[in-house]
């Protein structure tokens, strides 16, 4: 028991001195910690001195660059503006340059145009002079071809009225027996199909000979002209025809028609009713053998197509009318309506415009070619003479840097040690 209680206070006592021995460690440590925060603070203080002390040096060093930079952007400004001037100067003289050179051209040009002038004026003299020649000529062999027309048309007659009166016609022996008729003039203003329908129907048991004379006899107008082109030895009936077919036909220009119908658009000054009407002639020219049903569809569909108003065609078009006078109908229908929301005082204002206009149009007075290049050389002078009266009111030209007038830097006369001399003076 002795032993076992040394024992523990041996332990006890090398546990007090370990805790005597662990407490001055704990004193030296927190003493240097103390040392350390200490160290710490007076480190710290010194870091913020110097960072004011190098905060006021970017202050200072921000303030020499703001002014280095104000007077970098002043020298360059007044750099600037002195190449401005330069500039300035050679396009001022550049522009005199230019301009020297298109006066030179305006007046060579000038002469040329006089010169054309005067060769238009001989040129249209003679050509004049030839018209009247050529007109002249024509005139004479009119009145002659006429003449012989004349007789043969009195000799036609009277064999017509022969005809007419006894009912019989002699020729070469013969005896013809058509009956006592009538048969239609043909002028040439009329469909020639129409009319040979109806020539055929009069003298469909005739002779041949007696078709041709009774056919001559039956020409008016532009129709005789007809004559002129057929020799005297083959005027038969089916020459006749022919020719007749050949000028007023309408055979050959059903294509014709039918690509003008393609084409056909609503004029602009054209009333709907004027379009119609001609859509109509053209269909019925252009497809003239087509059942009455196809007629009326292709009519329809060509009104819509032209029509100048795209809103108004496209209403009529969704209505599928089948007639063309439906079609028409509707269409003055949605044209009245939208005139009445429009307002009849503005389109009264336009149309009366578009009248103005168009009768200063019709009043104003035509001029030949030559009339039209002595207005346009009046005209050049007069901009010439104006032009010349604003470039006398210009100041002269002056060197900016030896100051003599007449020529630009550019074109200074001094050489460059006396220019950079008078620059620094």
């Amino acid at each position: 028991m002795e032993e076992s209680l040394k024992q523990l206070m041996e332990m006890m006592s090398a546990m007090k001195a370990s805790q005597e021995q662990m407490k001055e460690e704990m004193k030296r440590g927190q003493e240097e910690m103390k040392t350390g925060q200490e160290e710490m603070k007076e480190d710290m203080k010194r870091g913020q001195e110097e960072m004011k002390v190098s905060q006021e040096e970017l202050k200072e060093d921000m303030k020499r660059g703001k002014e280095e930079l104000k007077e970098d952007l002043k020298i360059g400004q007044d750099e600037l503006k002195e190449d401005m001037k330069r500039v300035q100067e050679e396009m001022k003289a550049n522009q005199e340059e230019m301009k020297q050179k298109l006066e030179d051209k305006l007046h060579e040009m000038k002469t040329t145009i006089e010169d054309s002038n005067m060769k238009l004026e001989n040129k249209l003299k003679e050509f004049e002079e030839a018209v009247e020649e050529e007109i002249n000529q024509v005139k004479e062999e009119m009145k002659q071809d006429k003449k012989e027309i004349n007789k043969k048309i009195e000799d036609l007659e009277t064999k017509f009225r022969q005809l007419s009166t006894t009912g019989v016609i002699k020729a070469e022996g013969t005896v013809t027996t058509p009956s006592k008729v009538k048969v239609p003039t043909f002028d040439g203003k009329v469909s020639w199909n129409t009319y040979l329908r109806q020539f055929e129907a009069v003298v469909r048991n005739w002779r041949e000979e007696d078709k041709a004379t009774s056919l001559i006899a039956a020409l008016r107008g532009e129709a005789l002209e007809v004559l002129r082109t057929i020799p005297e030895a083959s005027s038969n009936y089916a020459t006749l025809t022919s020719a007749l077919e050949r000028r007023y036909g309408d055979a050959h220009l059903q294509h014709v028609y039918q690509a003008q119908l393609r084409s056909r658009r609503q004029r602009f000054e054209e009333t709907l009713q004027q379009y119609e009407a001609d859509i109509s002639r053209m269909v019925n020219l252009a497809y003239p053998t087509a059942p009455a049903e196809v007629i009326e569809q292709l009519s329809v569909s060509s009104f819509i197509e032209g029509l100048r108003d795209p809103e108004i065609g496209q209403l009529v078009r969704l209505a599928r009318h089948k007639t063309i006078s439906e079609a028409l109908a509707q269409a003055l229908e949605i044209e009245a309506a939208k005139q009445a929301s429009r307002g009849t005082s503005k389109i009264r204002q336009v149309k009366t415009y578009q009248y103005q206009d168009r009768e200063r149009k019709v009043q104003r007075p035509s001029k030949n070619l030559v009339d039209s290049i002595k207005d346009v050389l009046e005209k050049f002078t007069d901009g010439q003479n104006s032009e010349d009266s604003t470039t006398n009111k210009r100041r002269p030209i002056r060197c900016w840097t030896c100051g003599v007038e007449g020529h630009v830097r550019s074109r200074c006369p001094q050489p460059p040690a006396e220019q950079n001399q008078g620059n620094a003076n």
